[in-house]
């Protein structure tokens, strides 16, 4: 169960990605995919925000232009994408490579273009 789960609200009902947010201060928690689509039953986390050690370290920054939603300077944009390259982490606007070759990999399967796992 989610501690102070009370205090977090969905940002956009519409959107693909349920992104869970705090009422207080508006950070996102995850963002479960519940429809159907290739990461229904996937949910986005923020590692940076577990405190539990032994959790994989962020490996890059999606979905970067989001913090524009939030009220973030568009003309700042630049500089934010080059720090989060200073810390290691390549953004993205759209999907890593591996999430990109995910969906294209079920959206095959669900048309039939590829075979399903028999196993």
């Amino acid at each position: 169960m989610l501690e102070n789960g009370d205090k977090l609200a969905v940002v956009d009902p519409a959107a693909l990605i349920q992104r869970h947010a705090c009422k207080d201060c508006g950070v996102h928690m995850y963002g479960p995919v519940k429809r159907d689509h290739p990461f229904k039953g996937l949910s986005f986390l923020h590692p940076e925000r577990f405190q539990e050690a032994g959790w994989a370290k962020p490996g890059f920054a999606a979905f970067v232009s989001s913090i524009i939603e939030s009220g973030c300077d568009p003309a700042t944009m630049d500089g934010v994408r080059a720090r989060l390259r200073d810390l290691g982490l390549e953004p993205y606007d759209c999907l890593n490579p591996g999430l990109m070759d995910y969906m294209a990999t079920w959206t095959a399967k669900k048309s039939g273009a590829l075979k399903t796992d028999t196993a």
